[in-house]
């Protein structure tokens, strides 16, 4: 790699990194401006337009870092999988290792869904129903909830999905100084998900599909 490039690199990462930095204080991505964040990447703002078009431009780049960080997760998940019988706990666990380790990323992701434009709000969700899907296809090769439909095993590993993902914001609310705060909330979604799988063992299909 070229030291020019190297360094066109190292500037757009600068100025993501920027923006993550603003919300990682408390503002919301939404009412950050560009000035802003060249400011506090070192940069004039017009160099801002020599890497993205926008704010929304750099919140669509966020999400994909936002995806490898959430893959890697999932990799993680995985391997463990192979060796332990607490999957879920496992699972759940990781993924508040890696959100305690990525807190601007993931808080940039809470706004992201509740907030923005409906380009983002699509672009989250879109990651989040890929991860559902990988989920699936990992119970499917386990040989796990046989019992339900194709359409309703992507419901159950939806709904999974969204209730570990929605501890992510108060899940960072809680103060470091406050660890048995956090044990308590990372406890009691991992029965959320438990009664959800249970339930799901036990699911006896309609004759009718739900409409």
């Amino acid at each position: 790699m070229s030291i020019r490039l190297e360094k066109k690199q190292q500037t757009r990462q600068a100025l993501m990194d920027a923006a993550l930095a603003w919300v990682d204080e408390g503002q919301d991505f939404s009412s950050i401006s560009i000035r802003e964040v060249a400011k506090r990447a070192g940069v004039v703002p017009t160099a801002f337009y020599r890497h993205f078009t926008d704010m929304e431009d750099v919140a669509l780049n966020l999400v994909d870092e936002l995806s490898i960080a959430l893959r890697k997760l999932m990799r993680e998940a995985r391997q463990k999988s192979r060796i332990t019988e607490n999957m879920i706990a496992d699972s759940v666990n990781l993924y508040v290792a890696n959100l305690l380790s990525h807190k601007a990323l993931f808080r940039f992701m809470s706004q992201a869904l509740s907030g923005g434009s409906a380009t983002l709000r699509r672009a989250v969700r879109n990651e989040m129903q890929f991860f559902a899907r990988e989920l699936e296809a990992d119970v499917r090769a386990m040989g796990l909830l046989s019992n339900l439909s194709a359409h309703m095993l992507q419901w159950v590993t939806q709904l999974v999905i969204n209730t570990v993902a929605g501890i992510t914001l108060e899940l960072l609310d809680i103060p470091d100084n406050q660890p048995s705060q956090k044990q308590e909330l990372i406890e009691k979604t991992i029965c959320q998900v438990k009664i959800v799988l249970i339930g799901s063992v036990h699911w006896k299909e309609p004759t009718q599909p739900p409409q």
